[in-house]
Parts: C-alpha cells; structure tokens; sequence
C-alpha cells in the first residue's frame, strides 16, 4: 500500500512539475509568432476551362488574399488604430464597421476587404485581414495594411518565412 501511495505521490509530483514546464513552451512560441505576418493568396483563375461556355459568363474571375498576425497589445487598441489608420487613407472607403465586434468592412478602388480583431489574452490579439485579389502579387493590400498597423503600433512585423 506504501508502495503504491509513494508512486502516485510521484506521478502527481512528476505531472504538476511538467505541466509547468509545457506550458513555458507554448509561451516561448507564442513569443515567436508575435510580429509574423503570414499571407495565403489565391491567384485570378480562368473559371471558363472548367464550366460549360454559357455558365462562365456569369462566374466573377476573383482571387482572395488574406494575412493574419499576432501582436503584443490589446485588442481594443489595435481595431482603434486599424480604423484611424483606414480612416487616413482617402482612396479607403469604409462600408461597415462593427466596434463591439472589432470587425470593420472596407473597399480600395475595385477591391473589397474585411478585417477581424480577436482579443487572444488581454495583452495579445491577431489581426485577420481578407480580401478579392486584383492578381498582382505586389499590390497586396492586406499585407500593405497590416504592416501600417503594426508600423503605427510601433510593433516590428513582418512576412513570415
């Protein structure tokens, strides 16, 4: 009966030691993952080679291009600074904004976009942004968008590898 009590005592002890040690571990990668812009981006496709000829003419020919970043602040401060700096810029139309949900709808030129602030902890959030694709890799205005609100944060981002 010792024997068994002595185990458990140190399986519990072995556990609750550990527990702490892994949770340091996702600490120290989430560390890591603060200021890393990650892109995914969809190309402009030719929706005609798959459909009938009659049914491609109805089909828009759009991409999407979404980034998303984790940065060290609260989220309420960064959907602030996100709508003062969309506000800024004069060829950004706002066509929905939602303060309770940190979310904000907006249109550049022929490219309509969305952004989504989540509150992760009370000192860290991540910024989601998506839009249509023009098909030009360089004129990304997700990435661009991002970048300006951490640059106005005073937070180094940048793309990820």
């Amino acid at each position: 009966m010792n024997h068994v009590m002595r185990s458990i005592s140190l399986f519990l002890a072995a556990f609750i030691l550990l527990s702490g040690v892994a949770n340091a571990q996702w600490v120290f990668v989430g560390r890591k993952a603060l200021g890393k812009v990650k892109q995914l981006t969809s190309e402009v496709t030719d929706s005609a080679s798959s459909q009938p000829a009659d049914a491609s003419r109805n089909i828009p020919r759009q991409g999407y291009d979404a980034a998303t970043v984790l940065l060290e602040a609260p989220a309420d401060k960064v959907y602030s600074t996100a709508v003062r700096v969309l506000q800024a810029n004069k060829d950004i139309r706002i066509s929905r904004k939602d303060d309770r949900a940190l979310s904000i709808e907006f249109i550049d030129g022929s490219i309509a976009a969305g952004m989504q602030v989540t509150a992760l902890s009370e000192t860290v959030s991540q910024i989601l942004v998506v839009s249509t694709s023009s098909g030009k890799q360089d004129t990304s205005i997700v990435l661009k968008g991002i970048l300006r609100v951490c640059k106005e944060m005073g937070a180094h981002c940048q793309p990820a590898d």
